[in-house]
Parts: C-alpha cells; sequence; structure tokens
C-alpha cells in the first residue's frame, strides 16, 4: 500500500494492473486487504485488464486512525477517494463501493458526477433510505469501545466487533468512526438518490437483512439495474461468485 497525505491525515491505497481503472471502496471495519485482495477481487480485476485503484478509508486498514468523532465523516470520506483519484490522473474510472463504501461511491458521485463513469454498489438496497430514527440501533460505537467482544451488545454490533478484531483493526478508531458518521452525515432519501443520473448497478444478497431490495432501490436512480443475490447475506457477499459474476457483467456491459 501507499500513502497519500491529505490534509495532515496519510489515506493509504493500492494500484495495480493497466488498462481502464476502476476505485474500489471496502465497508466498515473492513480494508482493502480484506474486501478486495482476500476476496479475489483485486486478482479478478487485474486480469479482466483493468487498472485496480483501492482505497483504505480513514480508521481503516493501513489509513491514519484519529480516535476523534469529528475526523470522520462522509464527506471526508468522499473526499479522500476524489484527491486519490486526481494523485493519479485516473481518468473517467468507475467506481465500486461495499456497504459503507457503496455509500461512499453515492456521496462521490453526487460531488463530482463528471469525473466518474459507471457506479456499482454492492451490499445495499433500499434500507439506505430508512431514517435513521427508524432503524434498529446496532451500538456500533458501544460494542467497539467495549473491553472485550462478549461485553459488547449482542446481535449485529458483536459480530462487527469480533469481525474488527479478526482484521487486527483499531477498536477505537472504529468507534469514533462509527460515532462521527452518526453524527456528521446527513441521511439519504429517494430526492438525493435520484438526482445521481450515472449508470449505476445495485446488488445485494437475498439474506441480507442490513441492505434490503437492491431492486428497489435501483428504480430510484434515473439510470440503474438492480439484482438480489441468492442464498448471499451481507458478511459474505463479497465471497459469492453469482455477485462477482454479476458484477463483472456489468462492468464489461453484458446485458443483464
Amino acid at each position: 500500500m501507499q500513502q497519500l497525505p491529505i490534509d495532515g491525515r496519510n489515506i493509504a491505497y493500492s494500484d495495480q494492473g493497466q488498462g481502464d481503472a476502476i476505485v474500489l471502496v471496502h465497508g466498515f471495519a473492513a480494508s482493502t486487504r480484506e474486501n478486495w485482495d482476500r476476496a479475489g477481487w483485486l486478482q479478478m480485476l487485474v486480469r479482466a485488464n483493468r487498472r485496480v485503484v483501492a482505497v483504505d478509508l480513514l480508521g481503516h486498514g493501513e489509513s491514519g486512525r484519529p480516535h476523534d468523532a469529528s475526523a470522520y465523516s462522509l464527506d471526508g470520506f468522499a473526499q479522500d477517494v476524489l484527491a486519490v483519484t486526481e494523485h493519479l490522473q485516473l481518468k473517467k474510472p468507475d467506481l465500486l463501493g461495499f456497504s459503507l463504501g457503496a455509500r461512499v461511491v453515492l456521496r462521490v458521485l453526487e460531488q463530482r458526477p463528471e469525473r466518474f463513469l459507471l457506479g456499482v454498489l454492492c451490499g445495499v438496497g433500499d434500507a439506505l433510505l430508512t431514517p435513521r430514527s427508524e432503524r434498529e440501533t446496532i451500538a456500533l460505537a458501544d460494542a467497539l469501545s467495549a473491553r472485550t467482544a462478549e461485553e459488547a451488545p449482542e446481535g449485529l454490533a458483536r459480530q462487527f466487533r469480533l469481525f474488527a478484531e479478526t482484521q487486527q483493526q483499531d477498536l477505537q478508531a472504529l468507534a469514533a468512526c462509527a460515532r462521527g458518521l452518526n453524527q456528521n452525515s446527513a441521511e439519504w432519501t429517494r430526492e438525493r438518490v435520484s438526482a445521481i443520473k450515472n449508470e449505476m448497478f445495485v446488488v445485494a444478497g437475498t439474506s441480507d437483512e442490513l441492505a434490503g431490495s437492491a431492486p428497489r432501490l435501483a428504480q430510484c436512480f434515473p439510470n440503474a439495474k438492480g439484482k438480489q443475490i441468492p442464498g448471499c447475506g451481507h458478511m459474505d457477499c463479497l465471497t459469492q461468485p453469482m455477485l462477482k459474476a454479476a458484477v463483472m457483467d456489468f462492468l464489461a456491459g453484458v446485458p443483464g
């Protein structure tokens, strides 16, 4: 991973392969190594003659890890992705994001739609549009701040804590990230999504309760396709061959 200093913080990224560029953005508590390398995406895309740039979000992987919630917002993540894109002088790259990374992709396309070509959103669906006040609280920050995983709230929050531990992530940085995103990021609405005119692909698993319906979210965009992958959940979706095939077909322009 290489490092790019941005406004006093270091953002790590990898850059490999040749061809039309694509920028990858991982999910919460993950990293380039976990979501894109170990799951085989980097190798698959390089073999498909793509230049593949993957960014470690602030607080994750090999990027800087501040413990202050004010350091984290969706706008900040989007600006870091844009900064890496500009630093590498990528020409009209595609964007691919998973879960939190999908939200970052959307924010990037809100800010600079003309700078990118296609957008791929993995692990999200119409649950994205649910008002924050109506969502089931998963107590991420509390789970990540607990002394041990056994003391973390049960359920999805504890799963994220255990996942972060297996990645040897900075738990306090992730807790600050969870708080910052909750405090500093505007909610998604149908009106915001409908203003994004880039060609989009939305894909999630039928067992992904976090995402909801990918086809229903896709209907909110003026130019999007949506697909639900059978038997695929949230935490495992990037490893599923059917999801990978669906994304690769979309990137290659295969009618679906």
